[in-house]
C-alpha cells in the first residue's frame, strides 16, 4: 500500500483519487498471492496474537483476513491521512481490534506502534517504493518488533531486466491477459516498458534475501509470478 517518499502525498492525498483507486477490483495475479498470506496467518495463528501492517493503505489487506479470521488484532499504519480514514471507515465493525497510526516508514527508528511486539508484520506493495537505506532500516525494525517465533510477511514486487527480458515477459503478460481479461495494474504494458515511471526502487530477490539476512531475518520464497513475490521471514 503506497508510502511514497517522494512527492507526498501526490495521488494518494487526494481523496477523489483514492476513492477511485479503492474501488478498483484486485488484480487476479495480486488476489492470489494475497489469498495465501491471509492462509499463513490464519493457519498459524495464536490466542492474542497481533498483527502489525507497515503500509496499510486502506485497509483492503485487513478486511482478507477479517473475513478469515475475525479475531484477528491490527496495528496498521500509512503515511497518507487520507488513507487511514477511508481505512477506519472500511474497517468500522471492527474498530475494537484496529489501531491506526499515521507515520512515514522512510523514519521507522521514529515508528512508536502499539501491540509489540507482533506475531505476524506484513507490508504489502510498499518495500520497493522505499530508498535502498530506508528498506535496510525498515527490515531491521521488523527484527525488533517480531516475536522470536514471528514471521514477516512481504508481498512486493521484485527487480527484473526488462531490457533483456522484454519480449518473454510481455509473452507471459499476455496470457495472463487473456485468461483474466484484465490489464489493470501489473497487466498494463508499462510493466515491460524499461523506460517507465512506475518502477520505482525494487530489489533484485537474491538482494532482498540478503538485506533481510543483514537484519537478522531468515527468508524464504512462498510464492512468485513474474515480478510479483511473497517473501516470509523470521528472526534468526
Amino acid at each position: 500500500m503506497p508510502t511514497s517518499h517522494s512527492s507526498f502525498p501526490g495521488k494518494w492525498g487526494d481523496r477523489d483519487f483514492v476513492r477511485v483507486w479503492d474501488g478498483q477490483p484486485t488484480n487476479p495475479l495480486k488476489a492470489e498471492q494475497l489469498d495465501i498470506l491471509t492462509a499463513v496467518i490464519k493457519e498459524n495463528w495464536r490466542r492474542g496474537s497481533r498483527i502489525l501492517d507497515l503500509g496499510c493503505g486502506t485497509g483492503k489487506t485487513e478486511a482478507l483476513v477479517l473475513e478469515r479470521l475475525p479475531v484477528a488484532r491490527f496495528t496498521c499504519v500509512d503515511r497518507s491521512e487520507v488513507m487511514v480514514d477511508f481505512a477506519r471507515q472500511k474497517l468500522d465493525r471492527f474498530a475494537d481490534q484496529c489501531r491506526f497510526v499515521t507515520a512515514d516508514l522512510v523514519r521507522p527508528n521514529e515508528l512508536r506502534v502499539p501491540g509489540a511486539p507482533f506475531r505476524f508484520i506484513i507490508t504489502v506493495d510498499v518495500v520497493h517504493e522505499l530508498p535502498d537505506q530506508a528498506k535496510a532500516r525498515l527490515f531491521k525494525f521488523c527484527r525488533r518488533s517480531l516475536t522470536r517465533d514471528g514471521l514477516l510477511l512481504i508481498l512486493d514486487r521484485v527487480a527484473l531486466d526488462r531490457l533483456r527480458f522484454r519480449r518473454p515477459m510481455a509473452s507471459v503478460l499476455g496470457r495472463l491477459q487473456r485468461l483474466t481479461g484484465s490489464r489493470s495494474g501489473q497487466f498494463s504494458d508499462c510493466f515491460v516498458d524499461p523506460r517507465h515511471q512506475d518502477h520505482e526502487h525494487p530489489l533484485a530477490l537474491e538482494l532482498y534475501f540478503r538485506r533481510l539476512r543483514d537484519a537478522g531475518l531468515s527468508p524464504a520464497l512462498l510464492h512468485l509470478h513474474l515480478h510479483k513475490a511473497l517473501i516470509a521471514a523470521g528472526p534468526i
